[in-house]
């Protein structure tokens, strides 16, 4: 598996709201064939794009997405809280992201979220069957997460799954976990990468992968120390 050298943050982060269909049809429109979104579950066990735990940030609504199912959906703005041209956009459901990533025939960073009151085992139960029933790109699909529980699951579901370790800072067991979970990227924050780290993780094989770096002359340096992919809420522009 191989992520492409640019990967759009939650669709085109930066010229439609995030992890909506627009935002993923924005990244294609700009040539962008990788993105990275995030999934989420919802009281009913429905599994929704959407970062956050709770709807405030991106949304014209309040509290938790357990307190939500998808009869809710319809009635919930996702696009007016970035601008007046996308209101009544709607937060999709995973079935039907995978469905448009792959007709535009796309790469996917499915980044999986914690959430507080499901656990691990539950979130890779429900989110498995979805991948293995609708995703169909010729692209890879590679699994994230910053919950490692999550990974290790989900690789006693599937042995074949691309997965990525996330972190902020790299801890100093990294290359054990990696090894333990036969994961094939490494994620950071481009802010928190060291040449020497950089170093170890690509000669030990691995694709090195950082987010979210928006700024072209950082990205240039970043591909420099030997960062495999960037993800940016500007792919467009780097």
């Amino acid at each position: 598996m191989k992520a492409s050298r640019i990967i759009g943050h939650r669709g085109l982060a930066s010229l439609a709201p995030e992890n909506t269909l627009v935002s993923i049809k924005a990244a294609a429109q700009h040539n962008i064939d990788w993105v990275e979104v995030d999934a989420s579950i919802l009281g009913d066990a429905t599994v929704v794009l959407c970062h956050d735990d709770t709807l405030e940030r991106c949304s014209n609504s309040q509290g938790s997405l357990l307190n939500i199912t998808s009869e809710h959906l319809p009635s919930i703005d996702a696009g007016r809280w970035f601008s007046e041209e996308f209101s009544g956009e709607q937060i999709p459901t995973l079935t039907k992201a995978l469905k448009l990533i792959s007709s535009l025939n796309m790469g996917l960073n499915l980044e999986l979220k914690p959430q507080e009151g499901i656990s691990p085992q539950k979130i890779t139960a429900l989110i498995h069957p979805t991948i293995k029933k609708h995703w169909s790109s010729s692209k890879p699909l590679l699994i994230s997460s910053f919950d490692h529980d999550i990974l290790r699951y989900y690789r006693q579901l599937d042995l074949e799954q691309p997965l990525g370790l996330l972190y902020e800072e790299i801890d100093s067991d990294w290359h054990n976990t990696m090894q333990e979970l036969n994961a094939v990227s490494l994620h950071c924050d481009w802010e928190c990468l060291t040449p020497r780290l950089a170093h170890a993780i690509t000669a030990a094989g691995y694709q090195l992968i950082v987010y979210t770096c928006n700024d072209s002359s950082a990205a240039k340096e970043l591909w420099g120390m030997g960062v495999n992919s960037i993800i940016s809420d500007t792919p467009h522009l780097l």
